[in-house]
């Protein structure tokens, strides 16, 4: 405003400066309106803050605008060249490749307590304490849509294969594994050595194609309530992923799972299905299977101990002996129902053996597992692999805290029987029928980190020797990262 009185002020003064006519009266008058008006204007310079006449007029923003009531001004910034404006524009790019470095590893302990008609079919079984794995590994991707997965385990007397895979993800055909990996079977198979609710696999593992170097599409549906895959591989690979001989080696998995109920991890029921067909390279089979706990020692003392093999370990508890056969076909039914804290998982299985002499005799296993969670929390189920996964601890081991983790009472009841192979042409092994009763507690004391504890009741019925007993009390402290 005031500016404006300013400048009619000095609009006056200008006109009435260039009308030189006049009256001396005139010229008088107009003179002392000169003067009072000079006056006017110097008053308003000083108020507010103009310099005087004749010079520049260069505008300070006061210290405190925001209390003389004049908005402030900000400085002037220089325009950013075009190639800076378009990176601050785009986001960071993510480059590849990268990885993540994994590992894991599992101190057992155990001992047994045999019958004296366990000792006459499978020797005096040693008590042991070792590390079961040690397992290191190398995750990460190559691209947007490729990742890769390198783990090797260093406990077994020489660094071996485990889970050695390059994959793309979002192909038509879903996503594209090639490599060594677990082919798509069963529930047991897929559920991480992490997250087992016991120290070993169910005796069903013994039945089912597992580790094999093939190719694997894979994906969900459903909106992630069902899940497919199918595989074609090479077979037997050893422990490097490697196949060699001439007649056989081909191999197919399917497996196909849907959630029957889906209300949430804490309720929802789970069934599965799975396939594979395996004719094995030079047409030679071996089953075998442990009683859910194993150890074992490099037997040679001095510097012959300094050597990876051979190793001496629980024996098997049932076995077949390497025998020639065609082919077989493997088949699995699998079922899970969540409810709060507990949880019941259970599969079968069986193998049609077709073998060069026209029999074809089979063998079934199966289990059936009982879980609770005593402290409160849900078993998560893991909707891409359709198991069940890492229990996580509400109240996470401090005892300065009053706080002691997270515990499980776990019970389950497993059978493998191998019989109806005894006595067939090339069929060597003892063979045998195992019906295993555990009980077990898990003490999770943080999300990476547990003891388990167990006790496993082996009853083994073998054709020719008859029953025996065999008990074994184990313990196993885990890291993993």
């Amino acid at each position: 405003m005031r500016r404006f009185i300013v400048g009619l002020t000095l609009l006056s003064i200008s006109t009435l400066s260039i009308n030189p006519s006049g009256s001396a009266w005139g010229q008088s008058s107009t003179n002392q309106q000169i003067e009072s008006l000079q006056q006017q204007l110097d008053q308003l310079r000083a108020e507010t803050n103009l310099p005087a006449a004749g010079q520049p007029v260069v505008y300070q923003q006061p210290a405190f605008p925001e209390l003389a009531g004049v908005p402030t001004v900000p400085p002037l910034q220089p325009r950013p060249s075009a190639a800076t404006a378009a990176a601050a524009a785009k986001p960071d790019e993510k480059k590849y490749p990268d990885y993540k470095i994994t590992g894991v590893f599992q101190l057992d302990t155990a001992r047994f307590a045999q019958s004296g008609e366990s000792r006459l079919v499978l020797g005096d079984i040693q008590d042991g304490t070792g590390f079961r794995r040690a397992r290191l590994a190398a995750a990460g991707n190559v691209s947007e849509r490729g990742s890769y997965m390198l783990e090797f385990d260093l406990a077994q007397g020489q660094a071996r294969f485990v889970d050695v895979w390059g994959q793309i993800k979002g192909t038509p055909l879903g996503n594209v594994r090639i490599g060594r990996f677990r082919q798509p079977f069963g529930m047991s198979e897929f559920t991480s050595v992490r997250e087992l609710p016991f120290m070993e696999r169910p005796t069903t593992v013994a039945l089912s194609p597992f580790r094999q170097s093939g190719i694997m599409f894979s994906d969900t549906a459903l909106d992630q309530r069902a899940t497919w895959a199918m595989s074609g591989f090479r077979t037997l690979s050893d422990n490097f992923g490697n196949v060699y001989g001439d007649n056989g080696g081909l191999g197919t998995a399917v497996r196909l799972t849907y959630l029957l109920r889906d209300c949430g991890d804490s309720n929802l029921i789970h069934l599965g299905v799975g396939h594979s067909y395996i004719d094995p390279a030079r047409d030679q089979l071996q089953l075998a299977s442990q009683d859910e706990v194993t150890v074992g020692q490099q037997p040679n003392l001095g510097p012959g101990g300094l050597s990876v093999f051979p190793i001496v370990f629980v024996p098997p508890f049932v076995q077949s002996g390497v025998f020639n056969l065609d082919h077989a076909n493997l088949f699995n039914l699998a079922g899970a129902w969540s409810w709060g804290h507990t949880l019941v998982q259970a599969e079968n299985r069986w193998a049609r053996i077709d073998l060069p002499t026209g029999e074809t005799p089979t063998v079934q296993a199966g289990y059936i597992t009982l879980r609770h969670m005593l402290t409160g929390e849900v078993i998560p189920y893991n909707r891409s692999g359709a198991v069940f996964g890492r229990v996580t601890p509400h109240c996470p081991l401090d005892i300065a805290s009053g706080n002691w983790g997270a515990w499980e009472t776990v019970a389950q009841v497993s059978t493998i029987n191998l019989n109806p192979l005894f006595g067939l042409p090339s069929v060597t092994g003892p063979t045998g029928r195992l019906d295993s009763y555990s009980l077990g507690l898990n003490w999770y004391w943080w999300t990476n980190a547990k003891s388990q504890f167990e006790w496993v009741n082996g009853s083994l019925n073998h054709p020719s020797v008859g029953d025996s007993v065999s008990n074994t009390f184990a313990a196993r402290v885990q890291f993993d990262f």
